[in-house]
C-alpha cells in the first residue's frame, strides 16, 4: 500500500517539474537572450554616457572661457625671462586648480593638471611641479595647437600611458589686452575608472568602458566598475579590437561584432573631445539572467517533494495498513476456531467497517450485542423484535395451552377492559424480565402494545375466537401465553 502511495505522488511530482521547466524554458528563453531588447539598452546606456561627458567638457570649457579674462593670466605670457615665465605659469595654474575646486559647478570635475601653453604649443608649466616645463604638447597634440592659432576653447581625450598622461583635457584661449591670442590655459580631468563609474551613475547605471587607439593599438582607458575584468580585456584582442577602432567611425551607437559569445558589445566614438580619438563601449551579458539558476531551483524542489512524498506516503501507508493487518490476523484467528475474537480498531477511514464486521460475527455466532451506552441506555431505537422470542409460539401450543387455563382466568381476561389489560401485560412483562435479570430499558409500552394486539389479531384469525395473552415465567425464560376468550 505504502509504496503504492509513494510510487504514484512521486511520479506526479516529477511530471510536475518537467512541465514547469518546460513552461518556464518556453517563456524565458526570448525573455532572458532578447538580443534585440540587450542592444537596444546598451545604446541607450552608451548614448548617456556620451553625453554625460560631452557636458562634463562644456562645463569646464565655459568656467575656463571666464577665466581667462583676468589679467593675470596673461603674466605668464608677457614676462621676459623663461624662467620667471614658468614660475609664475607654476604659480597661476596651482591658483587656478584651486579656484575650480572651490566652484559647486565642478564638482567631480577637479583636474588633475592644470597648464599653461603659448601659442607654439610649447609648455610653460603646470601645477604643483616643474614637470612638462619646456615640453613640445603642440607637436603631440596637434588639434590643440590648432585651436589655439585660431583662438578657440575645446576637449581632447589625452592617452599616453608612457607620459603618465590618461586625461579628458579642455583648454581656453589667453589673449592680451588687445584681443592678440597670447597662448592656452589647458585643464585636465583624469579619465580613469572612479570617473566611468560616477558618469554611469550619474546616467543608466550601466557597464561602460572607453577604449582608445594607442601605440599598441586599441586599449582599454577606463571602465566603470559594473564592467567585468574579462569583457573589458576582450576588448583590445582580436576581431573584437578591429571591430572598436572601425567604431570610431560610426555616426551612431552600434552592436561591435568578433567578442565572446557571453558578451554583448555596443560602440559609439566619444563625441566632444577632439574626434574620433576614443570610444565608449556598453557591455551586457549575452543573457540578462542564468536560466539554469530557474532549473537548479526547480530540480531542487521536486526533490523536497519526493521526499516529503515519501515521509508522507510512509506514515499514510502505516495509518491504512496496520489495521487492514489487524483485521486480516483477526479473521485467520476466527478461520481456526477463535469465536470470541472481536476487533477493537479505532480508525477515521476503517472504523465503521470494523463496527459492521463486528456486528456480522455477533449475528453469525449468535451473540446478543451490547447496544446500550456508557450509562446503560440503548443507543438504538426499540423495536417490536426485542421480545419477539416471548410471542413465538405455535398455533398446536396456543390451543393445548388454552385447555389447560382454568375459565375463570379466561372469563377474568374476557371482563378486563383493553386499556387495563394492556398496562397490567406490558408490567407483568418488565417485571418477569427484570427477574431474571435481563435487561429491558429498550423496551418500550407502545411497541409492546402494538406487537400483542398484531398477535390477537393472528391468533383469533386462526382460532376464530378473542384471544388475550397471559405472563408466563419457565425457569430462566419469560413466554406469553396465548389464551382463547369465551
Amino acid at each position: 500500500m505504502r509504496w503504492k502511495i509513494i510510487t504514484v505522488n512521486s511520479v506526479v511530482i516529477v511530471l510536475l517539474g518537467v512541465f514547469l521547466s518546460a513552461l518556464l524554458w518556453t517563456q524565458l528563453k526570448s525573455l532572458v537572450a532578447n538580443e534585440a531588447a540587450i542592444v537596444s539598452d546598451a545604446s541607450q546606456a552608451v548614448s548617456a554616457a556620451n553625453a554625460q561627458l560631452q557636458l562634463d567638457a562644456l562645463q569646464v570649457e565655459r568656467w575656463l572661457a571666464n577665466q581667462v579674462n583676468e589679467p593675470a593670466l596673461r603674466e605668464p605670457f608677457e614676462l621676459a625671462v623663461r624662467e620667471a615665465r614658468a614660475e609664475a605659469a607654476t604659480k597661476q595654474a596651482n591658483g587656478l586648480r584651486e579656484a575650480a575646486i572651490q566652484t559647486p559647478a565642478l564638482a567631480g570635475l577637479h583636474p588633475a593638471v592644470v597648464a599653461f601653453v603659448d601659442i607654439n604649443g610649447l609648455s610653460l608649466g603646470r601645477n604643483g611641479n616643474n614637470l612638462m616645463r619646456g615640453e613640445d604638447i603642440g607637436k603631440a597634440h596637434p588639434g590643440m595647437k590648432e585651436a589655439i592659432v585660431h583662438g578657440q576653447t575645446g576637449s581632447e581625450t589625452w592617452f599616453a600611458p608612457n607620459l603618465s598622461q590618461q586625461w579628458l583635457v579642455s583648454f581656453a584661449p589667453v589673449r592680451n589686452a588687445s584681443g592678440q591670442v597670447l597662448g592656452s590655459v589647458i585643464y585636465g580631468t583624469p579619465l580613469n575608472d572612479e570617473r566611468m563609474t560616477r558618469t554611469i551613475e550619474k546616467t543608466s547605471g550601466g557597464a561602460i568602458v572607453v577604449a582608445v587607439e594607442g601605440p599598441k593599438g586599441i586599449e582599454k582607458a577606463a571602465k566603470s566598475k559594473t564592467v567585468d575584468a574579462t569583457a573589458a580585456n576582450a576588448i583590445a584582442e582580436g576581431p573584437l579590437a578591429e571591430s572598436v577602432k572601425g567604431a570610431m567611425r560610426f555616426d551612431a551607437a552600434e552592436k561591435l561584432v568578433g567578442g565572446p559569445k557571453d558578451w554583448i558589445y555596443v560602440g559609439a566614438p566619444l563625441g566632444g573631445y577632439g574626434g574620433t580619438k576614443a570610444v565608449l563601449i556598453a557591455v551586457s551579458p549575452a543573457s540578462v539572467m542564468d536560466v539554469g539558476g530557474v532549473f537548479y531551483a526547480i530540480f531542487g524542489m521536486v526533490v523536497l517533494g519526493l521526499i516529503l512524498v515519501g515521509i508522507a506516503g510512509w506514515l499514510l501507508g502505516n495509518y491504512i495498513s496496520k489495521p487492514v493487518e489487524e483485521l486480516e490476523e483477526g479473521l485467520l484467528q476466527i478461520l481456526n476456531g477463535r469465536t470470541d475474537v472481536r476487533f477493537e480498531i479505532e480508525h477515521a477511514v476503517l472504523g465503521g467497517v470494523v463496527f459492521r464486521i463486528n456486528t456480522l460475527l455477533n449475528q453469525l455466532m449468535g451473540v446478543q450485542e451490547d447496544d446500550t451506552d456508557e450509562d446503560g441506555r440503548p443507543s438504538l431505537a426499540p423495536s417490536t423484535n426485542a421480545f419477539q422470542g416471548a410471542l413465538d409460539v405455535d398455533a398446536p401450543a396456543a390451543a393445548a395451552s388454552a385447555e389447560k387455563v382454568d375459565p375463570a382466568v379466561a372469563s377474568a381476561l374476557a371482563a378486563e377492559p383493553a386499556e387495563q389489560y394492556y398496562a397490567r401485560l406490558f408490567q407483568e412483562y418488565v417485571n418477569a424480565k427484570r427477574s431474571i435479570g435481563d435487561a429491558v430499558d429498550h423496551i418500550t409500552k407502545d411497541s409492546f402494545v402494538e406487537r400483542i394486539r398484531q398477535r390477537e389479531a393472528e391468533q383469533s384469525a386462526k382460532s376464530g375466537r378473542p384471544v388475550r395473552y397471559q405472563v408466563q415465567l419457565r425457569g430462566r425464560e419469560v413466554n406469553l401465553l396465548a389464551v382463547q376468550l369465551p
